[in-house]
């Protein structure tokens, strides 16, 4: 359920997680997860569909938008500007960026945009999720993208292997050493809560992420 506390904005959830008081109501579960598919197929894949105008950088107008979505599917003759807005502000990955009237995806497109005015990252380390089948092909060629426009990584192991896990059941972790790619001068952004992107990862930078083990000390008798 999504619904906007007068004191401390919009949340996601039965009551709002500062004050624990119940804000006015915006949208039920089934309406949020059919908005939120709606939006990240038009603005990541396919806003033709929809009729929308994207500039170069990802970029639609809001109340475009919410016109095309009004009369071209069933079901949304309600949805306001407010709306789009509490979904983008409370989406738990990070997916969205609004600025003034217009909105964007900010990672995971299939269509051609440049997203190079996201701010850089400067993560020491982010990690690659692999089957067994692709590590060593990876580890040799490098990373390059494959269903999406850009390579995307994760800031820590856990949401490698989160994102892994829709792939694979035990993936296999890579690490890209984060240090090197900026002292290179390579571009890597922050495009998501733990999502980061870029145009792709020499095998120079990549290797395979060994778990550090912690050496136990002997009891004294």
């Amino acid at each position: 359920m999504l619904s906007k506390c007068d004191e401390h904005g919009y949340y996601r959830g039965e009551t709002c997680p500062v004050c624990d008081e119940k804000g006015k109501f915006l949208m039920n579960e089934n309406e949020l997860n059919a908005l939120s598919r709606i939006l990240a197929g038009a603005l990541r894949h396919f806003p033709d569909k929809l009729g929308l105008m994207m500039d170069g950088k990802g970029w639609v107008d809001i109340e475009e938008l919410i016109h095309s979505i009004g009369t071209s599917r069933s079901g949304f003759t309600w949805l306001k500007k407010h709306h789009i807005q509490a979904l983008a502000e409370t989406d738990p990955r990070g997916r969205y960026q609004i600025d003034g009237g217009m909105i964007r995806a900010t990672y995971g497109h299939t269509i051609d945009i440049n997203t190079d005015d996201l701010p850089e990252a400067d993560l020491d380390e982010y990690f690659y999720p692999v089957t067994e089948e692709e590590i060593d092909i990876i580890l040799e060629g490098g990373l390059h993208p494959i269903d999406r426009k850009k390579v995307h990584l994760s800031g820590s192991v856990k949401k490698a292997i989160e994102a892994g896990g829709v792939r694979t059941e035990n993936p296999l972790i890579l690490k890209i050493d984060g240090k090197k790619t900026r002292k290179d001068g390579m571009k890597i952004y922050h495009a998501g809560t733990d999502v980061y992107t870029t145009d792709g990862i020499d095998p120079k930078y990549i290797s395979k992420f060994e778990e550090k083990k912690t050496k136990k000390t002997k009891k004294k008798k």
